[in-house]
């Protein structure tokens, strides 16, 4: 209820004063007691609820440092992991380095090979054709010379009981001529000779007149069978003759024995040669020999010299060094071997030689075409050679000719004709030597005489060659035409090949060595080249036996392998295919040391299995594949997902070794270069949760910050200021005493009107 008391003006307004200040001192005390200057929503709206989202976003992040710095422990862990994990893989490495310093067994790998079939190639050939040969012929001579003939007289009388008694006895005259040389013989008989030996033995026994030069010298006397003497001169130099009655002789004598007087003459080859035209003494025979020098007969009576076939026959077995000689009635032979170079030959002096002989009309059977052929020369002089030259093959080839042949090497100069001049006098082997002495026919064509028949070929299948019509081509037996060549390259192409397909090898894990199939220098389009170009091949043994052909690699101690590639047309036509071949391992005995290592291998990466396992933090194993997600805003927009990885030892790229892989160097090298990628992936994943860690780091200072920032942004807004808090209140304090100073002196002057009525 209202106060019915009335206070002055003064008093109120001091009240009113001292009332106000009173309020503004509680406000204060509250302040300073609080440390708040906005306690509430009516104190400062607009602060109270900046400040309480601020507080509250700063107690948010607040609650997240917790959480990042759980994530800061398990990436640490997982660190912590992969370098226990590093160490355990290096000493693997270590363990592996171990076995590969030791002693390996003597393992070895098979031999390989690959064969294949090499095409045919047609090599261009011509051979001179029919049963003929030009090969050198053994020289045959046979020569009809004309006869000789003996001086012989056969007497009529039987002297069985000899002349027949005295009246029988008397001279009987026998005129010789020998030689030219004239003798007389009177044969005196008894007549009273007992039989026709010891008559004819007073015939033999009569001389010249010279001692010893008896006439059985020249006329051998023989009895016909019927008693009659048979008178023969004893060779065809000696004539003969009886005298008559009266001039030598006695005509009963002659009676007795059945003679009568007449010449009885010899014809001999002296006689021959001069009668055809020849002189006694000066007409000769050269006998030319191959092998020796030329020997010369003179025909007529002096010393050296002949006048009989028998006589001449003596000689020239005498002087025919390598030749057979005989001379038997009419016939004259003179044989010689077959062989390059020998040939028989005859000079006469004069017609008369060479009738008597026969020589002008002389023959030598070479088995040639028709048969019979005569010496090269003229009609007194003739060569008979063993070999046949073109003249005497072809007498319109005397003077000379020529032979044409065109080559195609197939090197891109195209096909040239050689034209080659041959003379009338070359045999088979100076042909081929003209042939040969080309140099486009030398360099391309093998050109030889094959028992006495021209052969040409090919010296490659990459060589065509044509020979040309002519003389020459008839006479040496050859068919003019075109000889053509199929190549290796011919083939290949044939079957789908290309020039310039390759053929390549690869040994024991080499470079591939090509062989490159062309016309090239380095290329090869025959076999001859392809197989010279294969026994180049580095590490490979190559043989060729016929058309077939192997590539082989020898056993080793270390991985054989054996590769062969190529197009497959060009494969096909060589009997082949790609393809690689590897041998087969054969164990030494092991080594324990690399069984206990391969132990202790296997023994560590059990434990690498282990401890991936054992390198969880709150949970989560960032090495066994677990992710972890970090939050760095109270929203969650902002994250950190950190993918985890499973890092057993097969999934870092090791495995166990079984059975003996660790007494295979080749394994285990295998095994060491496993460890060394092993290795990088650790490390590659230690950077990655090395970054991972600075980033979360980075995140957590930054979220430290962010709320020490909210929290005194938020302190800013309602926070009281306690030193100027402080300073209202003893300000405030004053003005109270002040009010109430003045308030009780506005009550001292109501107490004075007081007392006025007092």
């Amino acid at each position: 209820m209202s106060s019915n008391i009335t206070l002055s003006a003064g008093v109120r307004q001091n009240l009113l004063s001292l009332q106000a200040t009173a309020d503004l001192m509680a406000t204060t005390q509250n302040r300073l007691a609080t440390g708040k200057k906005v306690n509430s929503a009516l104190d400062n709206p607009s602060n109270f609820f900046t400040s309480q989202s601020l507080g509250d976003r700063a107690g948010d992040l607040n609650s997240l440092l917790d959480s990042i710095a759980q994530g800061i422990k398990t990436i640490e862990a997982a660190n912590n992991g992969i370098t226990s994990l590093t160490k355990l893989v290096q000493s693997a490495k270590s363990i592996a380095q171990q076995a590969r310093s030791a002693t390996a067994p003597a393992a070895t790998y098979d031999a390989l090979s690959i064969t294949g079939s090499l095409p045919t190639e047609i090599i261009g050939s011509a051979i001179a054709g029919g049963a003929n040969d030009l090969s050198p012929k053994a020289v045959n001579l046979s020569f009809t010379n004309m006869a000789e003939t003996i001086g012989t007289v056969t007497g009529t009388a039987n002297l069985a009981a000899g002349p027949g008694g005295a009246g029988a006895a008397g001279t009987v005259q026998i005129r010789v001529n020998v030689s030219g040389v004239d003798k007389t013989f009177n044969v005196n008989l008894a007549g009273t000779e007992a039989n026709f030996a010891a008559t004819q033995a007073v015939f033999d026994a009569t001389t010249s007149g010279t001692p010893g030069d008896t006439l059985n010298n020249y006329i051998t006397i023989t009895n016909d069978g019927a008693g009659h003497m048979v008178f023969t001169a004893a060779s065809t130099d000696v004539d003969f003759s009886i005298s008559a009655a009266g001039s030598g002789s006695t005509a009963a004598t002659l009676t007795a024995i059945g003679l009568t007087a007449g010449a009885h003459a010899s014809t001999s080859l002296l006689d021959n040669v001069v009668s055809n035209g020849g002189t006694i003494g000066t007409s000769n025979l050269i006998l030319k020999v191959s092998g020796q020098a030329d020997k010369t007969v003179t025909f007529g009576h002096g010393g050296g010299m002949v006048s009989t076939l028998t006589e001449l026959n003596s000689w020239i077995n005498s002087n025919r060094g390598a030749a057979t000689a005989s001379i038997a009635g009419t016939t004259f032979s003179l044989g010689l071997s077959a062989a390059t170079g020998n040939s028989i030959g005859f000079t006469s002096s004069d017609v008369g030689v060479a009738d008597a002989l026969g020589l002008s009309a002389a023959e030598a059977n070479y088995n040639f075409g028709t048969g019979a052929r005569g010496g090269m020369g003229s009609l007194l002089s003739k060569t008979f050679n063993s070999d046949l030259t073109l003249g005497e093959i072809n007498t319109t080839l005397a003077a000379g000719t020529n032979m044409a042949i065109t080559v195609d090497p197939n090197d891109g100069t195209g096909p040239q004709t050689q034209t080659v001049g041959l003379s009338g006098s070359d045999n088979l082997d100076a042909v081929v030597t003209k042939l040969k002495a080309n140099a486009m026919l030398g360099a391309n064509l093998d050109i030889s005489n094959e028992a006495g028949k021209l052969k040409i070929v090919a010296k490659t299948a990459d060589v065509d060659f044509s020979i040309a019509a002519g003389a020459a081509t008839t006479a040496l037996n050859m068919t003019a035409g075109s000889y053509a060549s199929t190549s290796l390259l011919d083939r290949l192409i044939a079957a789908g090949g290309a020039e310039g397909d390759v053929f390549t090898v690869s040994a024991n894990g080499g470079f591939a060595q090509t062989i490159t199939f062309g016309k090239g220098t380095t290329q090869a389009s025959t076999l001859a080249e392809f197989t010279q170009q294969l026994s180049k091949l580095s590490g490979v043994t190559a043989t060729v036996v016929g058309t077939a052909y192997t590539l082989g690699i020898a056993q080793g101690t270390s991985q054989t392998t054996l590769s062969i590639g190529g197009s497959t047309n060009t494969l096909t036509a060589l009997g082949t295919s790609a393809q690689t071949l590897k041998g087969v391992k054969h164990e030494g005995t092991a080594n324990s040391t690399r069984e206990s290592l391969q132990k202790d291998f296997n023994d560590v990466l059990n434990q690498i299995d282990g401890l991936s396992k054992d390198a969880s933090y709150n949970g989560i194993n960032l090495l066994n594949g677990d992710d972890l997600k970090i939050t760095f805003n109270e929203r969650g927009t902002s994250s950190l997902t950190i993918t985890g990885v499973t890092y057993s030892a097969s999934n870092i790229g090791l495995n166990k070794q079984n059975g003996t892989s660790f007494q295979d160097n080749t394994i285990v090298d295998q095994v060491i270069e496993s460890i060394n990628t092993a290795l990088t992936t650790l490390r590659t994943q230690a950077s990655k949760f090395g970054s991972n860690l600075s980033t979360v780091q980075v995140r957590q200072d930054f979220t430290k910050q962010m709320v020490n920032t909210l929290q005194i942004g938020a302190d800013n807004l309602v926070l009281a200021d306690t030193n100027e808090e402080g300073a209202n209140m003893l300000a405030l304090q004053t003005r109270q005493q002040l009010s109430t100073t003045a308030l009780s002196l506005a009550n001292q002057a109501n107490q004075a009107v007081l007392r006025l009525f007092g």
